[in-house]
């Protein structure tokens, strides 16, 4: 007889909520954005992703002539640069840009705090 009111127990407990009901519930608790808030957030990705087509690009642009002019120039004794300074310009190149990024995003941040501290 126990064992047959146990058994009721377990089926008579909380029921699992369905899980589509469940996300359809909460999708309604989420607050949209606006159309113009979302053209506005659209107009800032793709702005971003002009940006960085052309720095890419110039990234791309400035590595293949340093490959046309600087390896291919010439071999042995015609070679412009040896491998040392060819090395030594790319890292310097690398060095530059790590420092302008760093300068962005120093500024980015510092932005930022003087944001939050308005607030």
């Amino acid at each position: 007889m126990a064992d047959k009111t146990n058994k009721n127990a377990k089926k008579q407990g909380p029921k699992k909520p369905n899980f589509f009901v469940a996300t359809f519930g909460e999708l309604k608790q989420v607050s949209w954005p606006t159309f113009a808030d979302t053209m506005k957030r659209l107009g800032a990705v793709l702005a971003i992703t002009v940006i960085f087509l052309v720095v890419l690009m110039c990234v791309d642009m400035l590595l293949n002539f340093i490959h046309r002019n600087l390896f291919q120039a010439g071999f042995g004794d015609n070679q412009l640069l040896n491998g040392e300074q060819i090395a030594a310009l790319i890292v310097g190149g690398v060095l530059v840009i790590a420092a302008i990024a760093g300068v962005i995003a120093y500024k980015v941040v510092k932005y930022r705090a003087s944001k939050d501290s308005d607030r």
